[in-house]
């Protein structure tokens, strides 16, 4: 009831107002592309008294804080790094003798894995309440595994572990920012993300198989370089600032429309922040962050046949390799961040975040989850 309902508010507010914009938009890209390359060219434009400190922007894990004013731009770069190791079951870690007395037809066991990514994000004030985003990335997944060989004495022997890369392009998230309410005296207001990420990134790219190098298989759900859904991504954030604090609080979703090419639908995603963010420097050019997050992710809905249909030496993938298991996707977890943002004297920003987890528990059995970086340069002009 409660996905019917965010759902029938999502499309309620696209028909409005970011459907009804999609062709200016469309301009506004074109025509920021030109002005914001005039602007590096001649030199640089006086930035909105607005984003002249540094934490009116949010930790730089989190997108869909801050809006711009009519015909405001900005351009951002964001680097992203999650680190992967270790595999666990529930909020016990387990070792390789506990796992494959409870899995026996486990044969691949993922090590360790590296989750990049790099994105451009362009936004565009387009009325005085409403700002219009799109957010390309460029996703480069690392994983390490380990096969393993029956001795045929009923032991399971380790092989020399084996590394896959797999990139390009990812999904492509896009949509619109609307402020729903204010308080100018209270300095507080309500901003709503009207929001969908199209399947553009690649769910069907293939490696060589860990058990037969002369095989090839399609890279389990981790690796892929897109969900292979649509998927709806609304989100509400409320912000209160003080002469020298900024307090925030987000919930942010993804939500699979449908199951996509790979007959399966991807996992979908409740994000809830909570941050403060303090400036520390007489010049008020450099800011503080700190921040609380809890995630929870749902498993797969349907399978692909590729990893859990078909049958490989009387296996199929999913029963070979927890990570190609659809119902080993999801659980829950809390993380903490922290973080510093520099105003630049051009009118630019630095923003740095990192984060730790303090509680997971998962699914099935996953790799647990490491810390994160996300790093970000964006300019408003």
């Amino acid at each position: 009831m409660f996905r019917k309902l965010t759902l029938s508010i999502l499309f309620s507010l696209l028909s409005t107002s970011v459907l009804y914009a999609e062709v200016e938009f469309l301009a506004e890209i074109q025509n920021g592309i030109a002005s914001f390359s005039s602007t590096v060219l001649d030199g640089p434009q006086s930035p909105s008294s607005k984003y002249s400190r540094p934490n009116t922007h949010a930790p730089a894990h989190l997108m869909g804080a801050h809006l711009h004013q009519p015909n405001e731009k900005m351009v951002e770069y964001k680097y992203m790094n999650m680190s992967m190791s270790g595999l666990q079951q529930g909020t016990d870690v387990l070792s390789v003798s506990e796992i494959f007395s409870q899995y026996p037809t486990l044969m691949v066991l993922p090590k360790k894995m590296n989750m990049e990514m790099h994105m451009m994000h362009y936004m565009v004030g387009w009325k005085e309440d409403i700002t219009l985003y799109v957010m390309p990335t460029w996703v480069v997944n690392t994983m390490e595994v380990t096969p393993y060989m029956d001795n045929g004495m009923g032991m399971k022997m380790a092989m020399p572990s084996q590394r896959r890369t797999n990139s390009g392009f990812g999904d492509l998230p896009f949509g619109a920012l609307w402020k729903i309410a204010s308080d100018k005296e209270k300095r507080t207001e309500w901003l709503l993300n009207i929001g969908l990420s199209a399947p553009t990134g690649d769910i069907d790219g293939k490696t060589t198989s860990p058990m037969n190098p002369s095989m090839e298989v399609e890279f389990p759900y981790p690796m892929r370089l897109g969900t292979g859904s649509w998927m709806a991504r609304p989100g509400i954030t409320y912000t209160k600032y003080t002469d020298d604090t900024s307090l925030g609080l987000q919930l942010q979703t993804n939500i699979a429309l449908s199951t996509g090419a790979g007959e399966y639908a991807a996992s979908d995603k409740y994000r809830l922040s909570g941050w403060f963010s303090k400036i520390i420097s007489d010049d008020r050019t450099w800011a503080y962050t700190l921040r609380i997050e809890g995630l929870w992710v749902s498993d797969y809905r349907g399978v692909d046949p590729q990893l859990e249909v078909m049958e490989m030496g009387g296996s199929t993938m999913a029963e070979m390799n927890p990570a190609a298991n659809g119902a080993f996707q999801g659980g829950r977890s809390l993380n903490f961040g922290y973080g510093i943002i520099k105003s630049l004297s051009d009118g630019s920003r630095v923003n740095l975040e990192i984060t730790h987890p303090v509680y997971q528990n998962v699914n099935g059995i996953q790799m647990g989850t490491g810390s994160s970086v996300a790093v970000s340069w964006s300019k408003a002009y």
